[in-house]
Order: C-alpha cells, then structure tokens, then sequence
C-alpha cells in the first residue's frame, strides 16, 4: 500500500515529529510504501511564527550562530496537490494535535475535494480524545484512536488484501452510513518498533537554538507515558482508557544505545534531546547501566525534562558522568497548596529548590516551565511563582499562558466553574493570550504578566513598579528587556 502521512505544523520553526517518524517507520518495515507532506517550512506561516513574541518578551536568547531555513514560497494547497498527482497514495494519513484540528479540517476538505476516492484517515492526540467530533467532518473516512502502529498497519494489510475492515480495534470507519467505532487499539509495546531514520522529514528540523547556540539535534524517546498525574495534562485520561494495560512502557538500555549510535553517525548529530516526560524517574540501576554504556559508546551532549521529585544527588551524578548539557524541570507554580490542590502536584517547594541546587552543584545547567493564568489563580500567587523562580535560579525557561487542553482534570474544573466556554472553543490557543474568563484575575492583566514575568525574574526588585507599567506600555517593556539582556550578556 502507498500512504501519504501530514505532518502539521504552523509554527514555521523546526520541531521533528518523532511520534509520526516512528509510524512511518513502523508500516515501512512492514513492506508499505511511505512519503510525508511537511506542513512547516511554507513562507505563509511565518507570520504566526511564535518565536517572534518570546524573543520581544526576552525569554529567548538571540542566537549567536543562526542558520538560513529555507521557505517554500509555493501555496501549501497547490503543492500538496501536485505531491498527491504524483504519488497517487492508496490513503492519506493526517497526524493532529488539537491545536491543529481546525488546520487539518481545511486539509481534509482540500483533499475530498480534488481526490474524492482516496480514503482519509485521521489520528494523533486529538482524534483520540475528542473522537466523534473528529470523525463528523463529511472529509474524515477513518480515524485511528489510541497509538497507530498495531491498527493502522493491521487497517493497511486488510485494504491491501481487500478484507473488511470495520471490526479493527482502534480503527473507526464510515461505511454505507454507518460509523463503526472500534474503540481504542493496543498500546504498542516499544520492543517492536523498528530503529527510527528520519530520512523522510526535511534536515531542517535537525537545527534548533538552545541556550544561544544553532546545534544539529537529535530527539530520542526511550519510553512512553508518564508515572505522574498532573491536572492540566490529559495523561490521566490516556491511563484510565487503556487499563488494564501498562501505560509507562520503558526500551532496554541495549536497544536505546544503539539507535542513539545509528542516529548519531548517520545524521552527525551534536546533541540529543530525550523526549521522556520525566528522564531521571527511570529506576536507579536501570540508569547506572544506561549512564555507562552512553558515555562509552555515544558521548554527545545532551537535555531533557525531569519532575522535582526524581531529582537525586546520585542520579544527577551519572547525567554529568554521560555529559549532560541541561535538564528542565517543572516549577509550575509557586505555591505549595496551589500546586497540590488545583495541579495535583505534591511536590514541595523546598524540593524543587533543592532539585536546582543538586544540578547547580553538579555544573549542569538546569531551566525550567513555568505557568501563569490558571484557573483560580491571582495576581498575588503569580508573584509567588516569580519569587520561585528568583529563588531557583534557572539557566533559561519557558513560562506559558494556561490553555484548557482536551482530556484534563483543569479543563473539566474551568468549564463547570464558567471561566471557559467549550461551544466556542475553536483549540487554538497563542501563546500570548488567555482564553479563560476569571473575575479574579482578568485577561488583559494575565497577558501583561506574561510579558514582563522574565523582567520580574531578572531585573532588581526596586524595578517592579515600573515593570508593572511595561504589563501595558511597549515602549517601557522594549526599553527593560534590552537593559535586562545588557546585564546578562
């Protein structure tokens, strides 16, 4: 069978879709033909660029080595056209985040439209948490629930072999009027998946800035799922719809190191990026054995993510001992009762500064995520976040405006408190905007403390009342954040 994936991204910045390059990767092993249309590097999406906001508001740093990308001038419609004239697939697979449903919808009815008798099949994130109003659109024949390696290439064999396909599990399909839904697929266990190559997404995605500097990157995943149960995240609803299951499943440290060593010698790669949700949580022994064949066998730089509450003086020892860069963790927010009561997350504030100590102690460079405009939230439990971050002092971070993400606890409590109505939800969130309705904590007040919350983390407190005045002057905010980067620099 010849299959077209999408790949959607309109944030016209690299970003390697690793979850889709696997399953590509998948049904390629399994004698499938596989070409990608990459929605990224289009000129018309460079206006939605999100780079351009956070650099104004100074949580990037100007890059000291930046690399020209290239921009494909052609409209996006007219070349996937001519991709599909071309190749003919026997199916076009589109992979969605619900921040791109809307986009996707448009792609969909785009394809119907020009090629009626190729079969479209949805899957990713969205369809699987929202999907009867995936599978609605007239342009939708198929959607995949749950993780697509074990369904989709079962749905691939039995179209290929012309076998009914309205009974695979995972897999719901239109027919005759009729909507077949299969409910959710097996959780694919990670030992079958093929080692990935990511020769079929453009090379562009390999270069991403980090902390400053251009470098050739890699994104590696040695595990699925997550131990922890954090409100804003739908990870809770993923758990509960695959039990009795195992959600977290981990690779061996035998298969891990060797797709790092095939990656790294094919693509030249000058560091990885580990994709787990929370690195450091993998069992302590597990860790010694992975620590010391990395530093024998791959020993390239590295970054990740991690949870406070993972973080020990011995583990960090073996990221320093495997040449570890920088690890990010989650701060969130600054409050101990908030933290626990509204995110569901119980770990202290004392851990977490102990967390940056250990990495600080170490010499390895520690950032960290942070989030304003949540629901219940106030101006004041905003400034106990920024003191947080005073207090940890990490190397770089990403701070963010709460969205309601389908599928979490959070957005549940948003739409019965009213701060958040779902008939209008359309899922696309800026960055730089709220979409949360709070008498307590207004919209304009959350946008204007995520423009200048790097200023209240940098700057001397005596600046606060005029970086209050930047929350609503751009002119005061420009003239701060190029006096806060001057005193880093």
């Amino acid at each position: 069978m010849k299959v077209l994936l999408v790949y959607f991204n309109t944030a016209a910045r690299a970003s390697f879709p690793l979850g889709l390059s696997v399953l590509a990767n998948y049904i390629k092993a399994k004698g499938h033909t596989v070409e990608v249309f990459d929605t990224t590097f289009y000129k018309e999406f460079l206006k939605y660029k999100r780079d351009h906001h956070r650099e104004k508001f100074g949580f990037y740093k100007t890059v000291e080595n930046p690399i020209e990308i290239k921009y494909n001038e052609t409209p996006l419609d007219e070349e996937l056209k001519k991709i599909i004239e071309m190749f003919s697939p026997d199916i076009i697979g589109l992979s969605i985040l619900s921040a791109h449903f809307q986009f996707s919808r448009t792609i969909s009815r785009f394809i119907k439209k020009h090629f009626p008798l190729i079969p479209v099949i949805v899957g990713g994130l969205h369809p699987t948490l929202a999907p009867d109003e995936t599978i609605s659109d007239f342009s939708v024949d198929m959607i995949c629930v749950g993780e697509g390696e074990y369904p989709f290439s079962e749905l691939l064999d039995k179209m290929g072999s012309g076998e009914d396909i309205t009974g695979i599990k995972g897999i719901w399909v239109k027919q005759n009027g009729r909507i077949f839904k299969n409910g959710m697929g097996l959780l694919t266990d990670i030992k079958d998946l093929p080692i990935n190559d990511w020769d079929l997404f453009p090379r562009q995605h390999l270069y991403s800035p980090l902390d400053g500097h251009m470098y050739r990157i890699g994104s590696v995943e040695f595990s699925r799922g997550c131990p922890y149960s954090c409100a804003y995240c739908s990870i809770n609803y993923l758990r509960d719809m695959v039990r009795p299951q195992k959600y977290l499943r981990r690779k061996s440290v035998e298969r891990s190191i060797e797709e790092l060593i095939y990656l790294k010698n094919t693509y030249n790669i000058e560091m990885f990026y580990f994709l787990d949700e929370t690195f450091l949580s993998s069992d302590i022994s597990n860790l010694r054995t992975f620590a010391d064949e990395y530093k024998i066998n791959v020993g390239v730089p590295f970054y990740g993510m991690t949870h406070p509450l993972s973080v020990t003086d011995e583990k960090v020892k073996l990221l320093k001992q495997m040449g570890c860069y920088l690890m990010t963790i989650g701060i969130e927010c600054g409050n101990d009762n908030f933290r626990k009561n509204v995110l569901n997350r119980t770990v202290s504030t004392k851990k977490i500064i102990e967390a940056f100590e250990i990495f600080r102690r170490h010499g390895i460079y520690a950032s960290a995520f942070g989030m304003l405009g949540l629901p219940y939230e106030t101006r004041q439990l905003v400034f106990e976040t920024i003191e947080l971050f005073r207090r940890c002092q990490p190397r770089t971070y990403a701070v963010g405006i709460y969205k309601p993400f389908i599928g979490s606890h959070l957005r549940d409590i948003c739409i019965k408190e009213g701060f958040f109505d779902p008939s209008n939800d359309n899922y696309i969130y800026p960055d730089y905007t709220s979409v949360l309705n709070m008498p307590q904590f207004p919209k304009g007040e959350i946008e204007g403390m995520y423009k200048t919350f790097y200023l209240y983390t940098k700057l001397p407190k005596e600046k606060f009342p005029l970086i209050m005045q930047a929350e609503s002057d751009d002119e005061i905010l420009e003239n701060l954040v190029n006096e806060c980067r001057l005193k880093i620099d």
